[in-house]
């Protein structure tokens, strides 16, 4: 089940001691399937170390499970919560058949909450044998949620949010369940359906209110998002033929055309450059990895 994205980011994560285990795990399932992650990984901060150094559940287990969570949980009142427990019951039983256990102490026997304990885990350096465990609990997680459905292998994933040119769809302005469109979204609902006319009125105290219908205007349409991605669309920027001349050659990424580069792309110059360059890029580095250099980066810089 080898997997260099899930290794490598929780050695970036969890190796270089920036997040604990509960956390990184919960991080990097989140980030696979482009979840909001932030207020969940503090979520997961009293999960490591053994549950708080309780020498509880493994915090590598429970980070796993709350990302199973993202995805097949409940987010409203009433609904099925039996799906969602089986896809746990099923991580549970591959780690325990994997380590023999889910408990932190059972599995390094180590007391995180005796300064000695402490002192040899560092010594033993038994925060490595931690990061294999992370790497099982996460890449267990990932192959769960996709095996039932709740989550596209990755190349697939990456495609929906990489367009041909290179460029990152899922960070568009106009991208349905983009950052920007939760955002706007989130906004515009707490500032609720009648703050036009507090609005009106704050205008007297600050010019800047005054301003507000031509903005509510924009807020919707970001909040709308009214895209999902040129593959399925067609570019925003209708003069770009990159998406259809991809699909006329049967490939994802124009790099990978035999053709490439060419002049059928349709681009002023200025983006012309852009495309190639990205190309050139993912050719080198996959698409994959360029999507996750890209994908936290403003679309607008």
């Amino acid at each position: 089940m080898a997997n260099d994205f899930v290794k490598n980011r929780l050695l970036e994560l969890f190796g270089d001691r920036k997040f604990l285990c509960a956390e990184s795990v919960l991080q990097v399932v989140a980030e696979a399937g482009g979840r909001e992650c932030r207020d969940a990984v503090r979520a997961a901060t009293g999960f490591c170390s053994g549950v708080s150094r309780s020498r509880g559940q493994c915090g590598a287990v429970s980070g796993a499970i709350m990302g199973l969570g993202l995805y097949a949980g409940r987010g409203e009142p009433g609904e099925d919560h039996e799906s969602c427990y089986a896809l746990v019951q099923e991580l549970l039983s591959r780690f325990e058949d994997r380590y023999g256990s889910t408990n932190c102490f059972e599995l390094i026997q180590c007391d995180f909450a005796d300064p000695d304990d402490q002192a040899r885990y560092r010594r033993e350096n038994l925060r490595l044998e931690c990061y294999r465990m992370a790497v099982f609990a996460a890449e267990t997680a990932l192959s769960i949620l996709r095996e039932h459905g709740y989550l596209p292998d990755e190349a697939d994933f990456v495609k929906s949010r990489l367009a041909p040119c290179g460029l990152v769809c899922g960070t568009c302005a106009a991208f349905a369940h983009g950052p920007i469109q939760r955002a706007a979204g989130e906004l515009r609902d707490r500032l609720g359906p009648n703050f036009a006319a507090y609005a009106e009125r704050f205008a007297a105290m600050n010019p800047a209110f005054a301003g507000y219908p031509d903005f509510a205007a924009l807020l919707d349409f970001l909040a709308e998002g009214s895209c999902t991605g040129c593959r399925e669309q067609g570019c925003l920027f209708q003069a770009c033929k990159v998406a259809d001349c991809a699909g006329a050659h049967g490939v994802d990424y124009c790099f990978q055309c035999a053709s490439f580069p060419c002049d059928e792309h349709g681009l002023p110059d200025r983006l012309a450059a852009i495309w190639r360059k990205n190309n050139e890029r993912m050719r080198e580095s996959g698409p994959a990895a360029w999507y996750r250099k890209l994908k936290d980066k403003p679309r607008y810089p």
